[in-house]
């Protein structure tokens, strides 16, 4: 293997985070696992954020090498929340530097959106995150990039799973203060707030939003309200309402590529990454009605097999001029096609 050549790719959220090494010609060699990576949600006001999220990636690093036996990477791509701008790769990289400097020979900074779309295609594309977080980025063919949401949970995040568990709540805390109505009964939904923070009123949610604040705590509780969508009507509107937000981050994306060059979009590849579509079939109304506009006439819609991290990797290498070869075709799989 004197002419192999190892690669690495992560792929950093702000739950959970997923690396692993593979060959030139992607074959994966190697594979680790690690906590929160988004240096803003790991400490927000200081650079200790951005040291802990650099001792991460070097210890799920350090532990992928180890499965193979290898001290350094020709290359490694870093797709993570929370790294979109040049300042805060630079702090990013500093951080490395000082934790690690046998990190990899070469390393290529980006937001995890960029992960997902060269995970699918070399080519660019679009991708729509809602995990914890959201995000939405289109990259065009010919390099340039459009996006939306992308603003953390204190501005953005609509179509999270921290948006529908906040928006949750505010729904009922709406209604039984009397400030506005909710549009079908809040009893069950209560109840599964209630049942979930453990808490016998409303006003215990302080310390869980204020002095114990736990981005993915409160983020996971969107899952008990997709499981109570099935039935329950107030549940199965706020999953039409999440469907349609992320939809109308989709057409955003397809009206600014519109203004730009005055071409309409025949279909378009979607890459959907996040938890939130797991439950795709709450969500696909609202989304059609959301992302419909006179420039895009249909949508198909992609789920990744593999880690965003493969994508990273790729960006990696490309970075450092060399080649890392993968095969497409089995990196992703159809989740719908849509068509108005």
């Amino acid at each position: 293997m004197d002419d192999e050549y190892y690669f690495g790719g992560i792929e950093g959220g702000g739950t959970q985070s997923k690396m692993l090494i593979v060959s030139s010609k992607g074959d994966i060699l190697a594979r680790s696992y690690g906590g929160c990576t988004d240096p803003y949600l790991l400490d927000i006001n200081a650079e200790d954020g951005f040291l802990a999220c650099a001792q991460e990636l070097s210890r799920m690093a350090q532990e992928a090498k180890s499965q193979i036996n290898i001290s350094k990477l020709k290359a490694i791509g870093l797709a993570v929340s929370g790294n979109d701008s040049a300042d805060s790769q630079t702090r990013i990289m500093a951080a490395l530097k000082t934790v690690d400097p046998n990190f990899a020979e070469h390393v290529y900074l980006c937001n995890d959106t960029h992960g997902s779309i060269f995970t699918a295609s070399p080519h660019g594309g679009m991708v729509l995150i809602a995990g914890t977080g959201s995000n939405c980025v289109y990259m065009a063919d010919n390099g340039k990039t459009y996006q939306c949401g992308g603003w953390g949970h204190m501005i953005g995040d609509e179509g999270s799973g921290y948006w529908i568990s906040h928006r949750a709540i505010r729904t009922v805390l709406s209604h039984e203060q009397g400030i506005e109505d909710a549009p079908y009964p809040t009893d069950v939904l209560k109840k599964l707030i209630f049942d979930y923070f453990k808490i016998n009123k409303f006003d215990e949610l302080l310390a869980i939003f204020y002095t114990h604040f736990e981005k993915a705590y409160i983020s996971a509780f969107a899952k008990e309200i997709s499981d109570a969508a099935e039935s329950d009507p107030l549940c199965a509107h706020l999953f039409y309402d999440t469907g349609l937000v992320l939809g109308k981050q989709v057409r955003a994306l397809i009206n600014q590529a519109y203004a730009e060059t005055k071409q309409d979009f025949e279909t378009m590849d979607i890459i959907l990454e996040g938890s939130v579509f797991k439950s795709w079939s709450k969500l696909k109304q609202g989304f059609i009605d959301g992302v419909r506009t006179e420039h895009l006439k249909a949508a198909r819609l992609l789920r990744l097999n593999e880690t965003s991290a493969l994508g990273a990797a790729f960006l990696g290498a490309q970075h450092a001029n060399l080649i890392l070869t993968l095969r497409y075709e089995e990196l992703v799989n159809v989740l719908d096609t849509l068509r108005w």
